[in-house]
C-alpha cells in the first residue's frame, strides 16, 4: 500500500503585473482564504500532481509518480519542491485506509466542479459527472452522494459521518409501496471515505474536484 498524493487548492491562473512581460511572473492557486504565488516549477510540480486521466486509475498517484511526471515536464530537481509544497500544505501524503486518512478528511473538504450528469436506465448504477454531453468520470452512488453533498460541512470528515448517518436512519425506514425494493446503504464513515479515496484521482484529474484546506 502506498501514500496518495493529494493537490490541495484552486488554481486561479497566470498572473502578469507587467504588459512587456514574456512570461507570467507567477501562477495563482487558491488556498483557504488566501493565494498562493508558486514559481514556474512550483506550478508545474503542483500541476502534475493532479494526475493523468488516462493512467491514474491503473497506477496510484504516488510520490515517485509525481516526481517522475515532473522531471518530464522540465523540472530538474523535483524534490525539494515537493517537501516544499507539503510543508505549504498544497500537497498533501495520505494512506488511503487507517488515521492517516481520516486526519486527512478531518483537515481538509472536497468541492464539487463540473455538473452531475444523472445515471441511465441501461446503467443505473452508474453516475456521470462532467459536462453536457461530455461526461468525464462515472462513479456508483456512494461516491457520487458524496460529491454532490461534502461541501455543505464544514470538513470532509463531518461531511462522511453526516451522510453515515443519515444512511443508517434510512436503513431502518420502511419501503413507501407494497413490494417496492429497499436498498440497503452504506452506513459505515470509514467505508464511504475509502470509497471515496479510492475515487479522488480520478475526480481531482478531470477536473471535477478540488481539494480544500480546513480549518
Amino acid at each position: 500500500m502506498v501514500a496518495l498524493v493529494v493537490p490541495v487548492g484552486h488554481f486561479a491562473g497566470p498572473m502578469h503585473t507587467s504588459t512587456e512581460a514574456e512570461v507570467p511572473e507567477s501562477f495563482e492557486v487558491r488556498f483557504r482564504d488566501g493565494v498562493f504565488s508558486l514559481s514556474a516549477e512550483e506550478y508545474a510540480v503542483w500541476a502534475v500532481s493532479h494526475g493523468d486521466p488516462e493512467k491514474v486509475s491503473k497506477q496510484p498517484q504516488s510520490r515517485p509518480v509525481v516526481e517522475g511526471a515532473a522531471k518530464a515536464a522540465g523540472v530538474d530537481e523535483p524534490g525539494p519542491i515537493f517537501d516544499s509544497l507539503i510543508d505549504d500544505g498544497l500537497l498533501v501524503s495520505v494512506m488511503p485506509t487507517g488515521k492517516s486518512s481520516q486526519t486527512f478528511a478531518e483537515q481538509h473538504q472536497m468541492v464539487p466542479l463540473a455538473l452531475g450528469l444523472g445515471n441511465s436506465a441501461q446503467n443505473p448504477a452508474e453516475f456521470q459527472i462532467g459536462l453536457p454531453n461530455a461526461p468525464r468520470v462515472s462513479v456508483g452512488y456512494d461516491v457520487y452522494h458524496m460529491w454532490l453533498f461534502c461541501h455543505r460541512q464544514p470538513t470532509l470528515w463531518e461531511a462522511i459521518t453526516t451522510i453515515a448517518k443519515e444512511a443508517e436512519e434510512a436503513n431502518t425506514e420502511e419501503p413507501n409501496a407494497e413490494g417496492e425494493e429497499k436498498v440497503e446503504l452504506v452506513s459505515d464513515p470509514d467505508v464511504l471515505l475509502k470509497a471515496l479515496l479510492a475515487a479522488l484521482p480520478v475526480l481531482i484529474s478531470t477536473s471535477c474536484v478540488f481539494i480544500d484546506r480546513r480549518p
